[in-house]
């Protein structure tokens, strides 16, 4: 028989069906057993953490197959220790079982460091420092002096704080600057759309204070404080255009976009605030 004859045979036929036949077998039987064995198709609706104490969490993970790791802690004195503030993967996502969920709790006591030197340098490196450092900008006070603009001291609830004394992060440093200028007056900023960081920077520079700041019902954690935006301020610069040195300017902060689309415009108006 020739190959030609081989190729025509009814033999040739069935051996080459049942080649194709028993290869869409075994490919199948393969897609299904990877299937079987990577969990494809199966997935876990991450929950919401937050709010739930740490040990709360992990019994809740557990019973999803997912697994708990704590990625950073950030200390509020207005929340429980052990609670959690944030989570990744966010809350609704789908995932596999074994997925790690990386948690941010609340710290149990305050991480203490060292006072930085803020004396001697400018406000805008002062505030900078500050920053870096893990501590909190608060007001700023005026003395007279031949260095305007430079940090004379540096305070702590009234009280000045030497250079490295060990002082728990987060606390609010009070700064006292020097001022050639007795009883001038500012242009008040607009800070519509601004961050509490980018607000202090804004009116230590126009020689104002942060006067009380208010978060909105959309701010419910402290993590979310750092998101949050400027929408309101008093006194208002479209209503008072100057106002005396040191005048504190009150902010409300807010991380709805509905109250952040639209910036109100800037009149000019000859008035004061005295």
């Amino acid at each position: 028989m020739t190959l030609k004859e081989f190729f025509k045979s009814k033999t040739f036929k069935y051996n080459a069906l049942a080649v194709v036949v028993i290869t869409i077998f075994v490919i199948v039987l393969l897609m299904l057993a990877l299937r079987i064995y990577t969990g494809h198709g199966d997935s876990v609706e991450i929950p919401d953490l937050k709010g739930k104490t740490s040990q709360e969490a992990i019994a809740l993970l557990y019973d999803l197959d997912l697994r708990f790791q704590i990625r950073d802690s950030v200390y509020s004195q207005e929340i429980a220790p052990g609670t959690v503030l944030d989570q990744f993967p966010k809350p609704g996502m789908k995932v596999k079982e074994n997925r790690t969920i990386f948690v941010t709790l609340c710290a149990i006591s305050q991480e203490m460091i060292p006072m930085p030197q803020l004396t001697d340098i400018s406000y805008r490196q002062a505030i900078n420092l500050i920053e870096s450092s893990g501590l909190i900008a608060g007001n700023v006070e005026y003395k007279p002096s031949e260095f305007p603009n430079l940090v004379l001291e540096q305070k702590a609830k009234g009280i000045p704080v030497q250079v490295g004394e060990m002082i728990p992060k987060g606390t609010v440093i009070d700064l006292v600057l020097g001022t050639d200028r007795n009883g001038e007056t500012s242009e008040v900023p607009t800070l519509f759309g601004r961050s509490l960081a980018e607000a202090k920077l804004t009116l230590g520079e126009a020689f104002l204070n942060i006067g009380t700041i208010t978060y909105d019902e959309s701010v419910l954690y402290e993590i979310q404080k750092t998101k949050a935006m400027i929408f309101k301020q008093s006194p208002d610069p479209t209503e008072v255009f100057e106002v005396i040195h040191g005048t504190p300017i009150d902010i409300w902060l807010t991380i709805d976009p509905t109250k952040l689309q639209a910036k109100p415009d800037t009149v000019t108006i000859e008035n004061s605030f005295f």
